[in-house]
């Protein structure tokens, strides 16, 4: 009798060049993926420390903040920055899928936040909304402007707009005057918008807007008959702040939104990560079962 032998079949055999090319390629994008955002939060970390200290604006005169968006940027950069890392350990290629997911999901949550942050600030900026705000708020910290208070917050926020900016007032050191006092003494220095001529005055100025200030540096008996430029800073703050903020909020806006759409693609990637290693587990337990079944027979 011809004893018969039980052929295997090929039809559902796994080629292994298929699985390792698929590893391979699962590799690549994890690595890539891994690459860019750490460089994306590296660049996102170091321009919030940078706008944080050394270009730092301490006080605001819109409802945007730089300050915030740096902020931002700081904490998005580290987390980016943590997540990198963290894929180096959790994402491989015949790894669980779910890890990619979960970083997915926190890359886009950052990708929203910085989006809409920049299109905000954009926005803004191009309807010149911020240069009503800075206008109006500036005029106001202004009028509240008290020499004799030098720890008030508006008092500071003057002060330290002078400083930043080397300036002085809003248009030109001649917004700032002294009403004169016939017994005693002058008047504190205050911010004249429209200066009524029928009160005599001195141009004293606060001693912030001395190039090199010092008590009493500002008054006009320490100027009278000198070349005030040679002292004081002359042109107005309003101008220098604003073209300062916008062109850095032009940038920083723009910066976050060219990373954001790269994050974007990295979510897709993300997913198309996932998609490889739950293909690439697949393969692999079907090579095993093959392998298992040609042993068997």
């Amino acid at each position: 009798m011809r004893k018969l032998s039980r052929q295997p079949d090929h039809k559902y055999d796994i080629d292994e060049t298929q699985i390792n090319k698929s590893i391979k390629i699962t590799s690549y994008l994890i690595t890539v993926n891994n690459v860019l955002l750490f460089g994306l939060g590296l660049i996102l970390f170091i321009l919030g420390i940078l706008y944080l200290t050394i270009y730092k604006y301490s006080y605001s005169f819109t409802i945007y903040s730089i300050d915030f968006l740096a902020g931002v940027f700081l904490s998005s950069g580290f987390v980016l920055c943590a997540l990198a890392i963290s894929g180096i350990f959790l994402l491989k290629p015949l790894g669980r899928p779910v890890y990619s997911l979960l970083i997915a999901m926190l890359v886009f949550i950052i990708f929203l936040l910085i989006f809409i942050l920049g299109v905000i600030g954009l926005s803004m900026n191009n309807n010149d909304e911020f240069m009503s705000q800075t206008r109006q708020n500036m005029m106001k910290t202004a009028k509240k402007f008290d020499e004799s208070n030098p720890r008030g917050h508006d008092t500071r926020k003057i002060n330290w707009l002078h400083k930043r900016f080397s300036c002085c007032g809003l248009n030109s050191y001649n917004d700032w005057k002294s009403l004169i006092a016939f017994q005693g003494i002058n008047g504190p220095v205050k911010y004249f918008d429209k200066y009524d001529n029928k009160y005599p005055y001195i141009d004293d100025v606060p001693d912030s807007c001395c190039i090199n200030p010092t008590k009493n540096c500002g008054k006009n008996i320490n100027v009278f008959g000198r070349d005030r430029s040679l002292i004081l800073n002359t042109k107005g703050c309003l101008i220098l702040y604003y073209n300062s903020f916008s062109r850095d909020v032009t940038f920083l806006c723009a910066l976050a939104i060219t990373i954001s759409v790269i994050l974007l693609i990295l979510v897709i990637q993300l997913f198309g990560i996932f998609t490889l290693t739950n293909r690439n587990a697949n393969l692999a337990v079907q090579n095993f079962e093959q392998s298992e079944r040609r042993n068997f027979l």
